[in-house]
Order: C-alpha cells, then structure tokens, then sequence
C-alpha cells in the first residue's frame, strides 16, 4: 500500500501562498521572486509541478479565469483538506535540531501564521522558538568549550555560532514584545 502523500516544503510554502489569496502559478511565481521564499526555485520547472501535485493529491483546486486582452488562466486555491495541512504543519512543534537544520523552515511557518494563527498561537510559537534557542546556545556554549581551547579556527566558528543563535533570541524577544504590546488591555 501507498504511503499517503504529504506536501514537501514548496508545497507547505505553495499552500501558505494561497491560502492568503487564490493565485495562479504566474502570481505565485511572482510572489517567490520578490518575498523571503525567494531562496525557492521561481521557474515554471518546480512550480507548476508542485501545484498540480497538491491538486492531484486534494489539497488544493482550481479554476480557469478568462480575463479580457488576456488568454486565461488556471487561479488555484485551497480546500479544506489544503487547509487542515497547513495548520497542521504551522503548529508542529519545535525542536532544538530545527534550530540547526531547519531555520528557513521555522521562518515560513511564522510569516504564514499572520492568516491562520491567533496571536496567542503566535506568541506560544515565539516562546517555544527562544526556549528551543537558548537551550541550543547553552549546548554550544557547554559542549564545545574543550575543543574551542585547542583550535582558534573552531573557536570562532564556535562564537558565529552562537551569535546567530543569539540573534534569533533577541529577534523573538522583540517579536514577542510586538505582539503582546498589539494586545488590548483587560479590564
């Protein structure tokens, strides 16, 4: 028996696309050339192919437009099959390795919570992102020290290391601040 599929990376970045409007491959194409998900191929050769993969396996449909002067063209959106994997992926929870591994992932998830998180979700998104950040820069910071001793290259691969981690901490802090400060005061 088949595993069931389950979207790639450009497929949970197609669906949080379209799931903030219906575009057509075009407009998607567009939409990765001038956004953060620039660093995803933008050809016709990855796109077109992953979006009809997510039609073919449910998660997303289309519809042809015709537009006048203008040949028509197939406007993709999301089902609801689409939607529940979306959310499911943005809620996944965080590990330390993603950290490492999985940066640019942990980033999309964040921009494409704006339409299908509550601030709330974000906020817990943003707390677990720094605690899962300070517990990477204490492992750095632990166990490496005997070997930054002995080489001067390590020990400086060693502190950009950290620094960046250290960023994404002051990041989430401030992104944390933004969004409890957007809050409406309780009575």
């Amino acid at each position: 028996m088949a595993r069931p599929y389950s979207p790639t990376l450009l497929g949970y970045v197609l669906l949080g696309l379209l799931n903030q409007l219906p575009r057509s491959g075009y407009d998607v194409r567009l939409e990765m050339e001038s956004t953060p998900t620039a660093h995803f191929s933008s050809s016709p050769g990855s796109i077109y192919p992953a979006l009809q993969l997510l039609k073919k396996n449910g998660f997303i449909d289309s519809e042809v437009v015709h537009r006048s002067r203008l040949k028509p063209r197939e406007v993709f959106h999301l089902t609801e099959k689409g939607r529940k994997a979306l959310s499911a992926w943005l809620h996944k929870r965080l590990a330390v390795s993603d950290l490492r591994e999985n940066l640019s992932e942990l980033m999309l998830r964040f921009r494409f919570m704006e339409d299908t998180a509550s601030d709330e979700e974000t906020l817990r998104f943003l707390r677990d992102f720094r605690r899962k950040a300070r517990t990477y820069a204490s492992i750095l910071k632990s166990q490496t020290r005997p070997q930054a001793d002995s080489s001067r290259h390590f020990a400086l691969s060693l502190q950009r290391e950290i620094s960046m981690v250290q960023m994404h901490i002051e990041w989430a802090d401030q992104a944390m601040t933004a969004f409890e400060s957007a809050k409406p005061d309780k009575p």
